[in-house]
């Protein structure tokens, strides 16, 4: 795990995860499966975090690529509209976004000027100055 990359769990995003459980599943599968062979074990968990560090390589490199494996921020509520295209696409309701809201202390809708769906599934928001 060290060779892929250190970040905390609050930094993981769900494709790591899913590396870390199929990093588990492949190396439980060499010790009680039929193949006990460290060989077999080592060269699966070797392939699957040089793909994973090829994947990272060129999303640092290409920004399409970061676009497809990541995707990208997107604007829900803008200026007191409810974009509700988007939010249907994302299944957001506006009581995910007031609750996002008042967790940055933020009582009324009025209060808020942009509210963004982000990478990581987290809705930002961006409160009025004048509010």
């Amino acid at each position: 795990m060290r060779l892929i990359g250190r970040r905390t769990a609050s930094m993981m995003a769900p494709f790591d995860l899913v590396l870390l459980f199929l990093f588990g599943g492949i190396t439980i599968g060499a010790v009680v499966g039929e193949d006990h062979s460290m060989v077999g074990a080592v060269s699966a968990v070797s392939t699957i975090g040089l793909m994973h560090i090829l994947v990272s390589w060129a999303k640092a490199r290409f920004q399409l690529v970061s676009r497809i494996v990541d995707g990208t921020p997107i604007i829900v509520f803008e200026h007191g509209r409810w974009d509700i295209e988007r939010m249907r696409a994302l299944r957001l309701s506006e009581q995910d976004v007031m609750a996002a809201a008042r967790q940055r202390g933020l009582e009324r809708l009025e209060q808020v000027r942009y509210a963004v769906a982000e990478r990581d599934g987290k809705i930002a928001i961006i409160e009025n100055k004048g509010s």
